[in-house]
C-alpha cells in the first residue's frame, strides 16, 4: 500500500507491511480467457476496468521461506471462489502483490519453485475468470535484497534482474491479461524522506534515489524483454519514487526505454485525500473541498501522462472505515472513480481485509474472506457503478449468421450485472435474452426465417435495478437456405452436367470445383429459377468434386448459404475410334479398335432378333481386338463398342460407335468331284452351298492357279471345262462366294481335284 502526496500535503503515514508470491518456471497458462495480443498499453488499460488487491496475502513476509507466509498476517488462503466473488461484483483486474526475497536462497535470489507455482495457481484463478492481473515485487525493500539509493545499487540490481529473470521466464507464455509491475512504492524506508519530498526541490538523497530508481525500472524492463516467449509483446508498470504522483512528475524520473513501443504504464498510488482516505487522525467526512484534491490528482495525471499518449494505473487506493462513515465513503468512492471512468485511469482498490480495526487509517477491508460476502456492499457498488447508472455497451455487432441464426457480439461491460437482448418483431421491441453473466460476450438468436432482410436487435447492460442505455439498434440478414438435391444429371467425356433442388430463398447460386489442391470457381448463376448448369472442358475418364451454396441478394451486400457436400462426379471415357473388321470366317469375325487412353476396358454389342444385344465385356484396355464366334455362314451382322471406365463407386461408359457391319463368308463347297471326262472336257460336280449365292472354278495351269468360270446360281451344281488337250492331268478346285451389297466375300477353296482327259 502506498500514501498519496501533494505538494501541499504533509504526509506522515506508517503503512502496514504487505508482501507477495509468484508461480512456478515455465508455467502453462490457462486456456479459459480468449487470447489477448498485440494491444498497446492505452488498449489494454481501456480494457482493465476497475480493480482490486489481494492484499496482505501473497505479499506477507511472516513465515520465512515457506507456503505459510501467505496467510502469516492473519489472511486466509487465497481460493478461487474468493476471486469468483470479486468477479461477480463486477472488478475485472486483480493486482496480486508478492513478496519475493523469502523465498530465495544463495547469492543469485533463486525463487522457491513451490512459491512460483503457488502465486501461478492464484493467477490461474485470474486468468480463468477472463480477469488482467498485475504482478508486482512487492515488500522487498531492504538492504537485503534492494534498496534505492547509490550505496545499495550493485545489490539491488543484482535482485530486481534476477527476480524478473526468473518471474518472466516462468510465465512467458501468459499473453497480455498478465501485467508486470516493477516495483512497488521504491522509496528510502526509515528516513525523513520515505513519504514526502519537495517535488519541485528534491534533496540530494531522494534525487540519488530517483536516479536508482530509473536503473531499477530500466533493470526490470529489460529483463522481462530478454526473457523470451510473450514477454516481447507484455505491458509493464513502472513507478516513480514511493509510486506516489509526486515522484513520477518530478522533473528527475524518466521512463525506462523500452525494444517494444507502446507497452509501458505509470504505475501510482493514490490515498487520496489523504485526510479522508488514510490518516488515522483526519477528517471522516468527504467534503466538497477535499474534491479538489481528487481533481488534482487526475488533472496532473491527464496532463503529464494521458495527454501524452502515456496510460497510467492508479495501482492502490481506498478510503479507510472510520467508525462506519459508510456514507461518506461511498460519496468519496462515486467521486473519484467517477473520475476514473471519466479520465480513462484504471484503478485498483486497495483490501487488507481489515475493516474494524484500531488503526483508523488502515481498515481497508472489503471483501470478507471467510464468508465471501462485502463488508459495505454500498460501497464496493459505488466503486464499480459510481454513477449509479451503467454504461452503456460496446461494440455490439453482428458477429456472423446462417440461415436461421444471427450471433450478436459486444464487449464486456465491467459494470454490468448482465444485459438484456431485444428484437424488433411486428413494429414493437421484444426482450428476447437475459444474459446473467457479464463476461459473456455473444448471443446466438434462433429460429429465424433463412434469407430475411432486415432483423433488428439492441441490447443493455444491467446491475440491480440499475440499467445502461440501449446500444444503437444493428440490423442484418439471414442467409439463404443451403441447396438440396445436388447431384449429377448427366456426364460425357469432357462434360458433366449438375442438377439441384430450386432454393426458394435465393437469388443464385455459386458452384466451384476442386482443383489443383483447392476450390476454384465455376460458375455464378444469377437465377434462382435456373436448377442445372453444364460444366465443360472437362477431361474425359477423371473424378471431379464440386460444391454448391446459394446466395441471397441484398441491397447493401450478398449472403451466402453454407457449402454443400462435395459432390463427386466422374467424366466417361472417350468413344472407341478405329472400329473395323480385322478379318472373318464362315462362323467369326475379329473385330479390332483404337486402344482407349481414357478406358479400363470395352463393352461390344451385336445387333440380333430388332434388339442389341451383348457380346464381350473387354477389361483390359490394352486390348484392341476381339472374334465374335458362332456366327452363321453368309450372314450379314452389326457391332457396335463402347469404352467403359472404372470408378470406385461405379463403371462409366463412353459413348457407343457407330453401328459396324459385318459380314461371314459363305461355307466351303462340298462334294466337289469329277462327274465325267471326255477327251476335251472335265464335268466337275458339288453339293449346292445353302450359304452361296454362286460358285469360283479355278484350274492350276503353268505353275498358278488361273480363272475358269464364275458360277452366278448357287443352284448350280455342275461345270463342264471345255477346250482341253487329250489324254492330259488337270487339278481343279472351287469356292463359293456370297453377294453382299457392298461386296463379294468368299469361302474358303475346296481341296485340288485331279481329272485326266481321255486319249
Amino acid at each position: 500500500m502506498a500514501i498519496t502526496k501533494k505538494t501541499f500535503s504533509v504526509v506522515a503515514a506508517f503503512i502496514t507491511v504487505l508482501a507477495a508470491a509468484i508461480l512456478m518456471v515455465c508455467a502453462t497458462p490457462s486456456a479459459s480467457a480468449a487470447a489477448v495480443t498485440g494491444k498497446t498499453a492505452k488498449q489494454i488499460t481501456a480494457q482493465m476496468g476497475t480493480g482490486w488487491n489481494l492484499g496482505n496475502t501473497l505479499d506477507a513476509t511472516g513465515g520465512g521461506n515457506s507456503l505459510n507466509s501467505e496467510t502469516s498476517w492473519g489472511n486466509p488462503k487465497t481460493t478461487k471462489a474468493m476471486i469468483d466473488a470479486v468477479k461477480k461484483q463486477g472488478f475485472n483486474t486483480v493486482r496480486i502483490p508478492v513478496s519475493w526475497g523469502n523465498h530465495t536462497t544463495g547469492n543469485n535470489f533463486t525463487i522457491n519453485s513451490k512459491w512460483l507455482a503457488r502465486v501461478k495457481e492464484v493467477v490461474d484463478y485470474c486468468i480463468d475468470n477472463d480477469m488482467y492481473v498485475i504482478l508486482n515485487i512487492h515488500h522487498d525493500t531492504s538492504t537485503q535484497y534492494y534498496y534505492p539509493s547509490s550505496t545499495y545499487k550493485t545489490q539491488s540490481v543484482k535482485f530486481v534482474k534476477s527476480i524478473w529473470t526468473q518471474v518472466a521466464k516462468y510465465f512467458k507464455d501468459y499473453d497480455q491479461h498478465l501485467v508486470f509491475e516493477t516495483l512497488n512504492e521504491p522509496r528510502l524506508v526509515g528516513t525523513e524522506y520515505e513519504w514526502w519530498f519537495n517535488v519541485n526541490y528534491p534533496d540530494n538523497a531522494v534525487r540519488d534515489s530517483i536516479s536508482v530508481i530509473n536503473t531499477l525500472n530500466q533493470t526490470a524492463v529489460n529483463a522481462i524483454r530478454a526473457a523470451g516467449g510473450k514477454n516481447n509483446d507484455r505491458c509493464i508498470m513502472v513507478p516513480g519514487y514511493g509510486a506516489s504522483i509526486d515522484g513520477c512528475t518530478t522533473s528527475t524520473f524518466k521512463l525506462p526505454n523500452d525494444s517494444t513501443p507502446n507497452r509501458l504504464i505509470v504505475s501510482v498510488h493514490a490515498y487520496t485525500p489523504y485526510n479522508f482516505a488514510l490518516n488515522a487522525n483526519g477528517t471522516a467526512e468527504f467534503t466538497n473541498d477535499l474534491k479538489n484534491e481528487v481533481d488534482y490528482l487526475y488533472n496532473t495525471i491527464k496532463s503529464h501522462f494521458i495527454d501524452k499518449g502515456i496510460p497510467a494505473i492508479i495501482g492502490e487506493t481506498s478510503a479507510s472505515n472510520k467508525n462506519g462513515n459508510s456514507v461518506e465513503r461511498v460519496k468519496w468512492a462515486k467521486y473519484y472513480f467517477g473520475k476514473s471512468k471519466t479520465y480513462g485511469v484504471p484503478c485498483v482498490l486497495w483490501d487488507n481485509n481489515v475493516y474494524n480495526g484500531n488503526d483508523k487509517g488502515e481498515c481497508h477491508g472489503h471483501l470478507n474472506r471467510k464468508t465471501l460476502g462485502w463488508y459495505d456492499k454500498n460501497f464496493v457498488d459505488a466503486v464499480i457503478n459510481p454513477s449509479g447508472s451503467l454504461s452503456a455497451v460496446s461494440g455490439f455487432k453482428v458477429k456472423g449468421q446462417t440461415s436461421t441464426s444471427v450471433t450478436l457480439q459486444w464487449n464486456k461491460n465491467t459494470t454490468a450485472g448482465g444485459y438484456i437482448i431485444e428484437q424488433q418483431i411486428n413494429s414493437t421491441w421484444k426482450q428476447i435474452a437475459n444474459i446473467k453473466n457479464n463476461a459473456t460476450t455473444t448471443y446466438t438468436v434462433k429460429g429465424l426465417k433463412a434469407g430475411t432482410a432486415n432483423y433488428k436487435f439492441r441490447m443493455k447492460a444491467y446491475k440491480g435495478t440499475a440499467t445502461s442505455s440501449y446500444t444503437s439498434v444493428v440490423s442484418t440478414n439471414t442467409n439463404p437456405y443451403g441447396v438440396g438435391g445436388f447431384k449429377v444429371k448427366s456426364q460425357s467425356s469432357t462434360a458433366i452436367t449438375l442438377t439441384w433442388n430450386k432454393g426458394t430463398t435465393a437469388s443464385g447460386y455459386v458452384i466451384e470445383k476442386y482443383d489443383g489442391g483447392k476450390w476454384v470457381h465455376v460458375a455464378r448463376i444469377k437465377n434462382a429459377s435456373t436448377t442445372s448448369y453444364t460444366v465443360r472442358s472437362l477431361k474425359a475418364g477423371t473424378s471431379y468434386q464440386f460444391k454448391i451454396r446459394a446466395f441471397k441478394s441484398y441491397p447493401d451486400k450478398n449472403q451466402y448459404s453454407t457449402w454443400s457436400t462435395p459432390l463427386k462426379a466422374n467424366t466417361n471415357p472417350y468413344g472407341v475410334g478405329g472400329f473395323k473388321v480385322k478379318s472373318q470366317s464362315s462362323t467369326a469375325i475379329t473385330l479390332t479398335w483404337n486402344k482407349g487412353t481414357t478406358a479400363s476396358g470395352y463393352v461390344i454389342e451385336k445387333y440380333d432378333g430388332g434388339k442389341w444385344v451383348h457380346v464381350a465385356r473387354i477389361k483390359n484396355a490394352s486390348t484392341t481386338s476381339y472374334t465374335v464366334r458362332s456366327l452363321k455362314a453368309g450372314t450379314s451382322y452389326q457391332f457396335k463398342i463402347r469404352a467403359f471406365k472404372s470408378y470406385p463407386d461405379k463403371n462409366q461408359y463412353g459413348t457407343w460407335s457407330a453401328p459396324l457391319k459385318a459380314n461371314t463368308n459363305p461355307y466351303g463347297v462340298g462334294g466337289f468331284k469329277v462327274k465325267s471326262t471326255g477327251k476335251t472336257s472335265v464335268t466337275l460336280g458339288w453339293n449346292k452351298g445353302t450359304s452361296a449365292s454362286g460358285y469360283v472354278i479355278e484350274r492350276y495351269d503353268g505353275g498358278k492357279w488361273v480363272h475358269v468360270a464364275r458360277i452366278k446360281n448357287a443352284s448350280t451344281t455342275s461345270y463342264t471345262v471345255r477346250s482341253l488337250k487329250a489324254g492330259t492331268k488337270y487339278q481343279f478346285r472351287i469356292r463359293a462366294f456370297k453377294s453382299y451389297p457392298e461386296k463379294n466375300q468368299y469361302g474358303t477353296w475346296s481341296k485340288a481335284l485331279t481329272a485326266t482327259t481321255k486319249r
